[in-house]
């Protein structure tokens, strides 16, 4: 007696299988997703245009990576001002930044390094927008 050959898989089968393993991983991958980096996207701040001539960078956004020099002064209203030590080109210099009160929760102490998220405000004040521990 003669046998038959198998067919194998169907092919419908793995595309379906196929199918279902790329809409998982894709869920996956939205469900749990990278967290969201809102200083990615933002350029470096320049210090040294901003020490020479703040009034003309209001409202531009940048990035500062420094040290707390100095916690200059804390209102529970306004938040807290505190001066930051940055490197430029072989020097040091102290820039004073506003972190506001959404910030209260994040324990800034001196000597602590941190990169600000920050906008130049009308006064050449630069206010926090995000902040991370380094």
């Amino acid at each position: 007696m003669a046998r038959r050959a198998q067919k194998g898989i169907n092919k419908l089968i793995i595309a379906i299988f196929a199918l279902l393993i790329t809409v998982v991983g894709f869920l996956i991958v939205k469900i749990i997703g990278s967290p969201k980096d809102s200083m990615r996207t933002v350029t470096q701040l320049n210090v040294s245009d901003y020490i020479k001539e703040g009034t003309t960078l209001a409202g531009t956004e940048g990035i500062v990576t420094g040290v707390v020099a100095e916690k200059l002064r804390w209102t529970p209203d306004r938040g807290e001002m505190i001066s930051v030590a940055v490197n430029l080109d072989k020097n040091q210099e102290l820039i004073p930044i506003m972190v506001p009160p959404e910030f209260k929760n994040v324990n800034i102490a001196r000597g602590d390094k941190f990169t600000f998220k920050v906008e130049v405000g009308k006064e050449q004040l630069l206010i926090t927008k995000d902040l991370k521990r380094r």
